[in-house]
């Protein structure tokens, strides 16, 4: 026998105050995160479509309440034990989230804080008939970049390459090497926010908030219309690149980056949505036409039904005070653990320029003038720290020793490593610029002072004629972390132990006229690297490897 909990309130009036005070611990929270979002990755357009997310998300939310409340669907059977782990887990996510600035468990931590505050009041079933607003909230999270990356490279080629042939069939002179678009004496970097995760997530976003207000009948309805947002995604984007590549081409580069770039997104989300709306009259007619085949009748929206009896607001929405002054406790409790734990701690390795102390002789090698140009380790136009331009200095050098053998240098260091902004492997430009890579295989070298070996890896990269062997470690802090989440984890390490992580990429390189000379190129660049290492040792200790 269960015995449901109820709340014999009807004829008092509603107070507003427990909810205030939720409401109160709820900005405590989030106001400030909100606000460094809208200064950073929200900011951009990668992620800008998180406020525009989160606000509809917030409008559906009350509109959802109220209709369930007038279809009498909102019940009152709390969940304390439910209730209290999850928002328990909501705040331990914004703790180490808002603190270690990982920022898809700082933003996504409302999720489950929302959602245990209802399990708390209402119960399960009240939850899950809320699920779609929670869900549809997930969009708003930024992704972490290294995930981005590689869900985005794909899609970033493959605009690309449409882009291009779309161009080319109208006779207009382009050239493709990459994300890199060449036209007339225009180049265009085809990036994230042009053809990446974002598009995809709000697109995917409101075609679901599109089908949850529709309300179809039909799974496979559902399904493919879904399913669907990808080429829809696709194709939008395509057509934005084109427009800007045409708008670039006539108007000139300042144009293209200016106001109209903007509006080349605006018209990215009218093209999408009216192939949203485009696709699923299809779909409709085709499920018309199928049912008039099969002689059933055709499938409606689903129907509402709504309760004869209309539940008051008093015995819904009041909730006694002490419930709401703990939960406001465990957010204020939250907001200090996450400022207790952030990190002070730094340790700056390199405060000048790499080209005031780099020599441009060491060993048997010196500089020399070379007119092959080198991979940039990074990929947006260098205004300020981004998750595309994590550096802080970089440097690119060509080397010869006395037998003529020539190897090519880069040097990349960000003095703070974060989890949005950190150093990325090589391997992500080389793609994007157009390369193909071949024969990954692992780097380890003795320092000068025996101590801790470096760590890195091996790989040869092709395009078209060009055929080059690469050679990098990644050093943050005092490791060499293998990979992006080995990188994520030795900076969450150093941020629980309260320091902040440095980090260096250094990355050699040399031609080849064909694969039978990798041997000998990576050997070669391991003497030169070596060299390389002793002397900045002598000069910049812990700099290129731990001291």
């Amino acid at each position: 026998m269960t015995v449901e909990q109820t709340y014999p309130l009807q004829g008092k009036k509603l107070s507003l105050s427990p909810w205030l005070v939720i409401a109160a611990g709820l900005a405590a929270m989030y106001v400030p995160s909100f606000i460094d979002l809208f200064h950073g990755v929200w900011g951009t357009e990668r992620n800008a479509h998180g406020p525009i997310v989160l606000a509809v998300a917030c409008c559906y939310l009350f509109v959802r309440v109220r209709q369930l409340r007038e279809d009498g669907l909102i019940e009152r059977r709390p969940a304390p034990l439910a209730g209290a782990m999850v928002l328990c887990f909501g705040l331990l996510c914004f703790a180490l989230g808002r603190s270690q600035t990982v920022l898809f468990m700082e933003a996504g931590s409302l999720v489950p804080i929302l959602a245990g505050v209802v399990l708390l009041l209402y119960g399960v079933r009240t939850c899950g008939r809320l699920w779609f607003v929670f869900f549809f909230m997930l969009f708003m999270v930024p992704l972490p970049a290294s995930v981005v990356d590689l869900l985005t490279q794909p899609l970033k080629i493959g605009v690309s390459y449409a882009a291009e042939h779309l161009l080319h069939v109208f006779g207009y002179p382009i050239a493709r090497s990459g994300v890199i678009l060449y036209i007339g004496p225009y180049q265009l970097l085809v990036a994230d926010a042009c053809a990446g995760l974002n598009s995809l997530f709000t697109l995917e976003a409101l075609g679901l908030l599109y089908m949850n207000l529709v309300r179809h009948q039909s799974l496979l309805r559902n399904s493919m219309l879904a399913l669907l947002i990808v080429p829809i995604s696709f194709t939008a984007n395509t057509v934005r690149v084109v427009v800007l590549a045409l708008i670039t081409y006539y108007l000139g580069d300042a144009a293209g980056q200016g106001f109209l770039h903007g509006f080349a997104g605006m018209l990215l989300f009218l093209v999408a949505l009216g192939l949203i709306i485009g696709l699923d009259s299809l779909l409709r007619w085709i499920a018309v036409r199928h049912a008039a085949w099969r002689g059933v009748a055709a499938p409606e929206a689903v129907q509402r039904t709504r309760k004869t009896t209309v539940q008051s607001r008093e015995a819904l929405f009041a909730i006694r005070m002490p419930m709401a002054v703990a939960m406001a406790l465990g957010m204020a409790l939250s907001v200090a653990v996450a400022y207790v734990l952030v990190p002070h701690e730094t340790k700056v390795v390199k405060t000048e320029k790499f080209s005031s102390f780099v020599p441009t002789r060491f060993g048997d090698w010196r500089e020399v003038p070379s007119p092959y140009l080198q991979v940039s380790t990074a990929l947006n136009d260098g205004t300020g720290r981004t998750a595309d331009q994590p550096y802080d200095d970089e440097l690119s050098r060509t080397y010869v020793n006395s037998r003529g053998e020539q190897v090519m240098l880069a040097l990349a260091y960000a003095g703070e490593q974060m989890q949005d902004v950190k150093i990325h492997p090589p391997e992500v430009c080389y793609v994007a610029q157009g390369f193909e890579l071949l024969d990954h295989k692992p780097l380890s070298m003795e320092t000068a002072d025996g101590g801790k070996p470096v760590t890195g890896r091996r790989f040869l990269a092709r395009n078209n004629g060009r055929l080059e062997a690469v050679s990098y470690w990644v050093r943050i802090g005092d490791a060499f972390p293998d990979g992006g989440l080995a990188a994520r984890v030795k900076i969450f390490r150093d941020g629980m132990a309260g320091r902040i992580s440095d980090g260096i990429l250094v990355r050699a390189s040399s031609l080849m006229q064909d694969p039978s000379q990798e041997d000998a190129a990576y050997q070669l660049q391991q003497r030169f690297l070596a060299d390389l290492e002793a002397s900045m040792q002598k000069t910049n200790p812990g700099l290129l490897a731990p001291a």
